[in-house]
């Protein structure tokens, strides 16, 4: 199974995602903040990250689009989400992989992980 890179700062929806993502068997680590993104990265590859797009220190768009632009981490797929009214043309800019609004459903995001992580 994919190992998984969670970060929100809504500790609530991250614990809940880590008990179901562990649950389907994936490797998971949580960061809370956009702050720690690199640092995180260098210490675990993960084979996704799964970011919501309001974090209380960065906008997730743009981390998504600082990673997909570094050659170290350009070949990782990124899902990004939200609960607020979000654009198409942001998506887009941000160079994410897949848009999930909030609230979603646990089997929309397993279906998710499982076709970008099963190259």
């Amino acid at each position: 199974m994919p190992s998984v890179l969670i970060v929100d700062d809504d500790l609530d929806l991250l614990e809940m995602m880590e008990i179901v993502l562990r649950r389907s068997e994936m490797e998971v680590a949580c960061l809370d903040h956009g702050a720690g993104l690199f640092t995180t990265l260098s210490n675990f590859r993960p084979d996704i990250v799964i970011m919501d797009i309001y974090l209380g220190d960065a906008d997730g768009r743009n981390l998504c689009q600082q990673l997909k632009t570094s050659a170290d981490y350009k070949d990782i797929p990124i899902i990004l989400y939200s609960a607020g009214i979000i654009t198409k043309e942001s998506i887009d800019q941000s160079l994410a992989d897949e848009f999930i609004v909030k609230p979603f459903n646990v089997q929309q995001l397993l279906g998710r992980i499982s076709s970008l992580t099963s190259n």
